[in-house]
């Protein structure tokens, strides 16, 4: 299973008028893909929704791709976007395939760029801790991208309530296996951001 994250950044004050729009942006979101869930930042760069969406392939990830460079206005509300990023990734080996559900409402993605060659070992220091940290909350997905140009990973946490967050990360802490041991050799740079899931994502 491929991945690809789109961030779509609306301009200032265009947020009332975006909303009602976003979930027919949402239905007709992928061609060849199946969104699975569209999140707005609440803690972060504000004015921002990410849409997740699973592809069974790369050359379907293509099609999409190149569906789109021929389409005006391909998610509906063109004239209220600053700007959009979209980058594939491939999930670690450990990981499942996400499946929709009510994890939420709260997402905290974290994106972590890596010094190159970096994933192989990042993966393995991973996959020694995976199964404890899940017991303390559970890991929607971890993967890297497979973009040219500086690599990155992306790992999704969802929390019912943001204090679940907290005792999670210090209990981790506390058993010494968060951050994984070996797991942060190869990161070059660090960024969290929380995002609500909306009232339309698959993902709750």
């Amino acid at each position: 299973m491929i991945y690809d994250l789109t961030t779509l950044a609306l301009l200032p004050n265009t947020l009332g008028a975006v909303m009602p729009l976003l979930p027919e942006t949402y239905d007709g979101f992928s061609s060849t893909g199946r969104v699975l869930g569209a999140f707005s930042c609440d803690f972060g760069v504000l004015n921002r929704f990410h849409f997740l969406t699973a592809y069974e392939s790369t050359e379907a990830l293509a099609a999409e791709r190149a569906r789109l460079m021929q389409t005006d206005n391909p998610y509906g509300i063109g004239d209220y976007l600053g700007g959009v990023n979209s980058t594939a990734y491939k999930p670690f080996s450990f990981c499942a395939d996400i499946e929709p559900g009510a994890y939420g409402p709260f997402y905290e993605f974290r994106t972590y760029s890596m010094s190159p060659g970096g994933v192989p070992q990042t993966e393995e220091a991973w996959g020694k801790i995976i199964e404890r940290r899940n017991e303390m909350s559970k890991l929607l997905m971890v993967m890297a991208s497979i973009e040219e140009g500086p690599q990155k990973m992306v790992h999704i946490w969802p929390y019912k309530a943001l204090e679940d967050r907290v005792a999670a990360r210090a209990q981790a802490g506390k058993e010494g296996i968060w951050p994984p041991p070996g797991g942060s050799d190869y990161l070059t740079g660090l960024q969290s951001e929380l995002f609500l899931a909306t009232g339309f994502s698959d993902l709750k």
